[in-house]
């Protein structure tokens, strides 16, 4: 199959996960679960995890996916910000601007998706990339604090980009490589479908 095809594929289910997130769908999907139970059938262990409020357990309340978006916002602007630091400087009300923006994504990233809290019971994969991005953010804002230069804002630019990148496509394989072949086809159809709208 054609590289880009696949691409657009895994896009495209991504942004059709995302609207299925924001819908409440897969919240609704275990919720209904849940009271179908009678009480012979609930089990005796401790609820999972992806029922246990305020866990970073389902795509919903993750903190890694949430920590991409976040990442990608920060790229986005740290982005713009390097167009009008080659122009104007570093200075520039429009660099600065854009830079404290990206500090408030990269504080709410380390402060409420990757609190420790947050990251412990997460499986050993999805741990390692929650550190990666608090290594990164970490990094990140320490340069923004210390910028001087617009070399020195691209540098910044770039590795903010390239972790984003590393995190989201390690994701997205190990999540995908985890699904059930049903749930893996029901989300290409889904794709397909979508692309064929459009």
């Amino acid at each position: 199959m054609d590289p880009k095809i696949i691409a657009t594929l895994f896009e495209q289910g991504g942004q059709l996960i995302t609207e299925c997130i924001k819908n409440g769908i897969f919240r609704q999907t275990k919720a209904k679960q849940t009271q179908v139970l009678t009480i012979e059938q609930q089990p005796e262990v401790t609820p999972p995890q992806e029922v246990i409020e305020g866990k970073a357990s389902s795509i919903a309340a993750g903190c890694v996916p949430c920590a991409i978006g976040h990442l990608g916002t920060c790229s986005g602007v740290i982005n713009e910000a390097v167009r009008f630091a080659k122009k104007d400087g570093v200075q520039s009300s429009e660099v600065i601007d854009r830079v404290n923006m990206c500090l408030d994504e990269l504080n709410a990233m380390e402060r409420v998706d990757l609190r420790p809290e947050m990251i412990v019971n997460l499986p050993e994969w999805e741990s390692n990339l929650a550190n990666q991005a608090l290594v990164t953010s970490r990094s990140v804002r320490h340069e923004l604090e210390g910028l001087s230069s617009a070399k020195e804002l691209e540098r910044t630019a770039a590795n903010i980009q390239r972790t984003r990148t590393e995190i989201g496509r390690g994701w997205f394989k190990e999540r995908l490589s985890r699904m059930p072949k049903e749930e893996k086809g029901k989300l290409v159809e889904q794709a397909i479908e979508k692309l064929e709208k459009e």
